[in-house]
């Protein structure tokens, strides 16, 4: 049986299945296998893991420990309640996500050229064009507040080459649809966006033998991966044109609540509300990214995980927020519904969390695609309900096509 249990009940004798740091996957360190010693603990606890899972089949009980099951149970609980809180007051009109997702795309594909020539311009000691990223985050912010999720579709067609200039776009967007769910100025949603698409900008001076490294990276390579913060944080320094709201975005994006991050490890106390939003809009995307050392997880996991970071190392009210905002089936999300078919989430609902727009194309029964079609389960005379979510890879179906 896995269980999940607090870093200081962990003893010798156990078998951890998973180290439950998956935030970090550029640490890549192993994250399964049996502890032989209290040192394997202590290495553990220097990774700033404060909760893992055991695998009760494989090595020694802890019987304090709450069962896996009991866990998701309460988890599903805790989502279920958000789906009745979803904030309705943020609905507007909007075109439909098919009528924004031509120009949806254009501007994505810009927004990375603008983050491409940024990257080069440091590489090459030149500044960057602060001109051009304002204007690609009004225009992302346009797109936004025309259709979100058109946006959020593209956010999840990936490539391992560009990740990232995918990522830096990706947080940027998830910042603007985070802050847009919260109400804040446009100024500040601007300077928001702005600092996702500058946020990683110091990892164009970390050696590329680290940034894309395959296998498990050296106490010494990680330490440098680390410093991107500090890099950044220089670079912008020297920048003209950039609010604090957009620095500390840099500034803070790993740090965590219980002084766990890097690279000041501060606490909550210095830690600001855009820090900490940044925080989960980096870990969502990074989670939820395929890398040449990490299998993504799909959107709805990733959320779930959110929820259990919250203990310790991210905002718990933000991390709701966030939910609500992204809603309990957010785009990208590969849903069972009640008619044996599945379909990926293309339109979030968060006035009805539980009626999104469904790109239908998987029969679940015999196994095989089926025609596409587009299907609105917030429709009154809509006869499906969703009855679960899937594991895409599980099923060896490539979602991207149908987003």
């Amino acid at each position: 049986m896995i269980k999940k249990i607090l870093i200081s009940m962990l003893k010798p004798g156990m078998y951890v299945s998973d180290l439950n740091n998956q935030w970090v996957p550029s640490n890549n360190a192993s994250r399964s296998g049996k502890i032989g010693s209290q040192a394997t603990i202590d290495k553990i606890k220097q990774l700033g893991v404060t909760e893992l899972f055991i695998d009760t089949a494989k090595g020694l009980d802890c019987p304090e420990a709450m069962p896996a099951d009991e866990q998701k149970q309460v988890q599903a609980q805790q989502l279920e309640s958000l789906q009745l809180q979803s904030d309705a007051g943020t609905a507007r009109k909007r075109v439909p996500v098919s009528k924004e997702r031509d120009r949806a795309e254009k501007r994505y594909q810009q927004a990375r050229n603008v983050i491409d020539d940024v990257l080069q311009d440091v590489k090459n000691h030149g500044a960057i064009d602060v001109a051009a990223v304002d204007q690609t985050s009004e225009e992302l912010l346009e797109s936004l507040n025309t259709n979100e999720n058109a946006l959020a579709c593209l956010s999840h067609i990936r490539s391992k080459d560009t990740y990232l200039l995918q990522h830096s776009v990706n947080v940027g967007i998830l910042l603007g649809i985070f802050g847009r769910s919260l109400r804040l100025d446009p100024k500040v949603l601007k300077e928001l966006v702005i600092g996702g698409i500058l946020h990683d900008i110091g990892k164009v001076l970390v050696p590329d033998s680290i940034l894309h490294k395959p296998g498990k990276l050296e106490p010494d390579e990680w330490d440098e991966m680390k410093r991107h913060v500090t890099y950044g944080e220089k670079i912008l320094d020297v920048t003209a044109g950039l609010s604090e709201v957009s620095r500390s975005i840099c500034r803070l994006h790993h740090e965590r609540l219980d002084g766990t991050g890097y690279p000041r490890s501060l606490n909550q106390d210095k830690i600001d509300r855009f820090g900490r939003m940044a925080a989960i809009c980096d870990v969502y995307d990074a989670v939820t990214a395929d890398r040449v050392y990490h299998t993504g997880m799909s959107p709805d996991l990733a959320l779930r995980k959110l929820v259990e970071w919250s203990i310790f190392h991210l905002d718990k009210e933000l991390v709701y927020d966030f939910i609500r905002c992204l809603s309990v089936y957010p785009v990208g999300t590969l849903v069972e519904l009640s008619n044996n078919r599945a379909g990926v989430v293309i339109e979030a609902n968060r006035r009805s969390p539980k009626h999104p727009l469904v790109r239908v194309f998987y029969n679940t029964v015999n196994r095989h695609q089926v025609e596409p079609v587009v299907v609105d389960l917030a429709k009154a005379n809509s006869r499906y309900d969703i009855v679960g979510t899937l594991d895409a890879r599980q099923l060896n179906l490539d979602i991207t096509p149908f987003l």
